[in-house]
C-alpha cells in the first residue's frame, strides 16, 4: 500500500466518524435540565391537551410534581403524582415510583416554551412555563 492511499482511507475514516451526529455532552444536559426547573403549564394549544387544567413543577433536585385540576380556576386539586426527573442525551426522563420511565425528546427551548416529542407515541406537544394557572394563558386563535 502507499502512502498517499493510507492517507487518504485515514482521512476518509475521520471524516466517517466525524460526520455522525453526536448525542448531547453532559454540559448540554446540565444546561437543558437547569432551564426545566420551574413550573410549567400544559396550555390549551399543546397537542396533548385534555381540557383538564395541570401544572408540573420540576425541582433542581431531581424532584417532579404533577398536579392536575377539576375546575379551569385551578382551585380544585383532583390528583397529585410525585416522581424523580432528570436529563440525558437531549432526552427528559420522568421515573415513577411504580417503576414506570417516560422519555420525551426535548426538541427546542426558547424563552418560556418547550418542545418535547414522546418516545412512547411520537407525539410532539409543548409546555409553557409560568407560575398562573393554564385557563390564564389567553384563548389559542382559531388555525385556518
Amino acid at each position: 500500500m502507499s502512502a498517499k492511499w493510507m492517507t487518504a482511507m485515514a482521512v476518509a475514516c475521520a471524516l466517517a466518524v466525524t460526520a455522525h451526529a453526536k448525542p448531547p455532552t453532559q454540559s448540554a444536559d446540565a444546561a437543558l435540565a437547569a432551564k426545566m426547573v420551574g413550573t410549567w403549564i400544559n396550555p390549551p394549544d399543546s397537542a396533548d391537551y385534555e381540557g383538564v387544567p395541570s401544572r408540573e413543577i420540576y425541582y433542581a433536585d431531581g424532584t417532579y410534581l404533577y398536579y392536575e385540576y377539576e375546575d379551569k380556576a385551578c382551585q380544585k386539586l383532583v390528583s397529585s403524582t410525585a416522581s424523580r426527573w432528570y436529563v440525558s442525551e437531549g432526552a427528559l426522563f420522568t421515573d415513577f415510583p411504580e417503576g414506570n420511565r417516560l422519555k420525551d425528546q426535548i426538541i427546542s427551548m426558547q424563552g418560556k416554551k418547550v418542545v418535547l416529542r414522546s418516545a412512547e407515541d411520537n407525539l410532539t406537544y409543548h409546555r409553557i412555563k409560568s407560575a398562573g394557572c393554564p385557563t390564564d394563558l389567553p384563548a389559542p386563535t382559531a388555525r385556518r
